[in-house]
């Protein structure tokens, strides 16, 4: 059996590992203790199978000096050290799921070591901050059990904490012996989806499934970008269907969806094929309306839902969104084809659409669809693209983004890029 690695701190969570270390072994799977304690201490009812003082040592540091240090330097300290041991386990073939509980400290730990293992790994936390464990995941794949109350140590845990283990074991005994049946191997497709592009999504879908490819959308909502330049990083992506690249616009502005700095650039990077579009750029996201900022009180609002208030992203932001795009792409080292749908980038962006409200709610009548910003943000692009480039192009349309007849034409592309038979001028909106 492969080992089911514990993340957990003896020093004063001793207990806890121990109730859960024996519900795996009822389970018929092989726990292995990581402790992660961040001073010394003489365990008194569990033995770990890698001590504390290892784990120091393995982050260049010892378990005296750990324990002398300020928090967050002394968990730097641990967490690299418990990373460096569970790769090395990993890479042996030792490893076949990973669990870690605790508070703040505990989920910090145990999940920033997790996000060492690549996705597929079964991971799982066990807290008291379930409300607040997203931001402390990010876009990996870890599963959260709320232990409900707060982990005490001691010698006993007590009945909610006893239950919520067992639950918590039983998920890792699920994770680990359960397998997708066998499917046949595709070229694997990545595409990025928002509700306001999604009928464009679907229809590629389709289309590309009915010509032998796999196809997976990941949600752009800052954690679906993520994940998907990470899928297209381990090498799983034969091309990117980016038509949602809204997540830019959430960073350049300061919206809620920010994919980080090194959004819309793996692909280019590795050469990979891809078809870049600009939907959603219209949107920038906030949650409730008394969660806007201040200073954006002169703007134009839509609320996409009581919890999504979508702001319309403006002339100046959309010309450096242009900007952004352009630097992107020409970093390219594969096939990289920009479509420009001229009729709108969103459900919401369309002439003849939904009409806006102001800071306080009021409505403006105004209409979201505002051709200006659209227009800023293409011209940019053109000024700034590197047209001598033999692998980028940029295609102007006569679509909407969610035009079926748009749909015919990326697939195409994208197909012919993967094939090695694009050539750039071959296609016209």
């Amino acid at each position: 059996m492969k080992k089911v690695v514990i993340i957990g701190s003896l020093d004063t969570k001793e207990a806890e590992a121990k109730y859960l270390k024996d519900r795996l072994k009822e389970l018929h799977l092989r726990p292995f203790i990581l402790d992660v304690s961040m001073r010394q201490h003489k365990p008194e009812i569990l033995k770990s199978d890698i001590r504390n003082e290892e784990v120091a040592a393995a982050g260049g540091s010892s378990i005296e000096r750990v324990g002398s240090l300020e928090l967050a330097e002394a968990i730097k300290i641990m967490v690299e050290g418990a990373t460096e041991i569970l790769r090395k386990l990993y890479d042996k073939g030792e490893i076949s799921g990973v669990v870690g509980y605790g508070g703040s400290v505990g989920l910090t730990v145990s999940t920033t070591v997790m996000k060492a293992l690549p996705f597929g790994v079964p991971k799982l936390v066990v807290t008291s901050l379930s409300a607040d464990a997203g931001r402390f995941i990010g876009h990996k794949d870890i599963a959260v059990v709320p232990s409900i109350t707060d982990m005490a140590g001691g010698k006993t845990v007590n009945r909610i904490e006893g239950l919520m283990l067992t639950r918590a074991a039983g998920a890792m005994a699920g994770m680990v012996k359960a397998e997708p049946p066998p499917s046949e191997e595709k070229p694997f497709i990545v595409a990025s989806q928002f509700g306001v592009t999604t009928p464009q999504v679907r229809m590629c879908k389709e289309l590309l499934e009915d010509i032998g490819y796999e196809v997976a959308a990941f949600h752009a909502v800052g954690t679906g970008g993520r994940s998907m330049e990470e899928t297209v990083e381990n090498g799983l992506a034969a091309g990117v269907l980016d038509i949602t690249t809204h997540e830019l616009a959430d960073r350049l502005v300061g919206g809620v969806y920010d994919a980080g700095p090194t959004r819309l650039e793996t692909a280019g990077r590795l050469g990979v094929p891809q078809v870049i579009l600009p939907g959603a750029l219209d949107i920038i996201n906030f949650w409730r309306p008394e969660t806007v900022p201040e200073r954006f009180k002169n703007r134009r609002f839509y609320y996409h839902n009581p919890n999504v208030t979508l702001m319309r992203t403006s002339v100046e932001e959309s010309r450096e969104l242009g900007k952004i795009v352009a630097d992107k792409v020409n970093k390219a080292k594969g096939p990289t084809v920009v479509v420009i749908p001229l009729k709108g980038w969103s459900s919401y962006d369309v002439e003849g659409g939904v009409t806006t409200v102001d800071y306080y709610g009021k409505p403006t009548g105004e209409p979201w669809y505002q051709h200006e910003s659209n227009a800023a943000f293409t011209k940019a692009l053109e000024d700034r693209i590197d047209r001598s480039k033999q692998n980028v192009e940029l295609l102007k349309v006569d679509y909407h983004i969610n035009d079926r007849k748009l749909s015919e034409l990326l697939t195409t592309i994208l197909h012919d890029t993967i094939k090695d038979r694009w050539k750039k001028g071959t296609y016209i909106g």
